[in-house]
């Protein structure tokens, strides 16, 4: 059978990364004693000529060295670790797969010229992630995008966890703002975030600076102060000046047990221009997308010029009891201009979600915030399980006039159907509509574009 072949190549291919992850990690020898087992892995394909050719030259390795090296794979990917977990490594990833179809989007104009929502395919997200410990105490995470057929650096950090409470982060990361910000794309409800991302995301997206966090079982506290993205200002900028920023997040959950949450949470951040007047590297501008592949903005703020700075504070509050949950959140961003009026802008979101198979979501407390749901039976025609069904709604708005500044406001309904078929493959479909558009820069046959959507279906991958 092709299966039992496959077996063995995987084991003996698990069982040569053991031998070379004890020279890498312990600059470990090899005896000529071991020559009979270089040679069968080399047979095998196990290892290379080279690599069995820098084993000999050396001279002792003992089993008990080999014994040392834990190498497994499973759903949280391929894993290698020392025996006293003094030194791990995991090699993750993860692949969103979209189909999109825009509705509704006939007859729209801005400025005079035919505007249309995009249909199709796309890799919504490509990533490769490499995380690991070192001496018990640091942890390292490096993970790059391949979306969009480019290359983006996301994580890019490293973390000192020596005590129980306490850990303290330096690197590119996500700055701590916004709940729903906060929890992984692999682990939300709908395949994109709400109306309040046209806020958030614009401020306090990923950036390179240090980051302090206390936490307990059913608590967190976060504080961090950070520069610009990862993208050096020398090569993109005359004025090489780097703007910084300032960001807290505090959470709580008075209730936290299996199947019931209570969740309270609050936030605030500050953020500095750079020498070009540019947040994150960009001049200032709030948005949002009707989908990532559309390139349809029924809000947007356009290029907001002389900012000198902006501040943000937020608010929420979330609950689950057994199967179901929900999910609130409130956000408004000051900007300060120096020489035009002060802005003003705000957006919030409400969700609920109902697991039809009846599975509790997961939460992390000293996260303060949702992982992925896991079912509780895995698909699988032999075993007779049909994994997880969740059925979830939201309802949106953000506000995007002040002043001189008229970038529209809209309300979003967003309705979604997920089927976990296990704990790293799940196949999401969610429908989302325009309502209530007031002052688009985008009309439709002369008017407000109300019920421009569009359906999306997502094969996704994690590990």
């Amino acid at each position: 059978m092709r299966f039992i072949p496959m077996a063995l190549n995987i084991e003996r291919s698990m069982l040569g990364l053991a031998l070379l992850s004890a020279a890498a990690l312990h600059s470990l020898p090899v005896r000529a004693a071991d020559q009979e087992l270089l040679d069968m892995l080399l047979k095998n394909g196990a290892i290379t000529q080279e690599q069995h050719d820098t084993l000999m030259k050396k001279e002792t390795i003992s089993k008990q060295d080999v014994d040392n090296i834990k190498v497994k794979l499973d759903r949280k990917g391929l894993q290698v670790e020392t025996a006293d977990k003094a030194f791990k490594f995991a090699l993750g990833g993860r692949i969103q797969a979209d189909a999109t179809w825009a509705t509704n989007n006939n007859q729209l104009t801005k400025g005079g010229t035919p505007v249309k929502a995009n249909d199709g395919t796309e890799i919504r997200r490509g990533r490769m992630a490499f995380k690991g410990v070192m001496w018990h105490d640091w942890k390292y995470v490096i993970e790059a995008d391949f979306a969009d057929n480019k290359v983006h650096i996301k994580d890019l950090f490293v973390t000192w966890k020596g005590l129980d409470h306490f850990e303290f982060t330096a690197g590119n990361q996500k700055q701590p703002i916004s709940m729903e910000l906060q929890e992984s794309s692999n682990d939300i409800m709908f395949t994109e975030r709400s109306l309040v991302n046209s806020l958030t995301g614009s401020l306090f997206d990923r950036a390179i600076g240090s980051h302090a966090k206390s936490k307990g079982h059913d608590w967190s506290t976060q504080v961090g102060v950070y520069g610009d993205t990862i993208t050096p200002n020398k090569t993109s900028s005359d004025f090489a000046g780097e703007g910084w920023g300032v960001a807290s997040r505090v959470t709580w959950a008075p209730i936290n047990a299996d199947g019931r949450l209570v969740h309270l949470g609050t936030y605030g951040g500050y953020r500095a221009v750079n020498g070009e007047s540019e947040i994150l590297d960009k001049t200032l501008r709030f948005r949002h997308e009707t989908t990532h592949m559309s390139n349809l903005y029924l809000t947007d703020t356009g290029k907001i010029a002389d900012v000198d700075s902006t501040t943000m504070a937020g608010a929420e509050l979330a609950g689950m009891y057994g199967p179901f949950s929900a999910q609130f959140e409130y956000a408004n961003a000051w900007v300060n201009r120096s020489d035009m009026e002060n802005l003003s802008f705000s957006a919030w979101y409400i969700q609920a979600a109902w697991t039809l198979t009846g599975e509790s979501r997961s939460y992390k407390g000293s996260d303060g915030e949702f992982k992925r749901l896991r079912p509780e039976r895995n698909f699988s025609l032999r075993d007779g399980g049909w994994g997880a069904l969740e059925l979830a709604a939201r309802y949106g708005q953000n506000d995007l006039n002040s002043n001189d500044i008229v970038g529209g406001r809209q309300d979003s309904l967003t309705v979604a159907l997920n089927w976990y078929v296990n704990q790293n493959v799940r196949f999401m479909a969610d429908y989302r509509t325009a309502l209530n558009v007031k002052d688009s820069p985008v009309s439709q046959n002369g008017g407000d574009p109300d019920g421009v959507g569009a359906f999306t279906l997502r094969t996704q991958l994690a590990f």
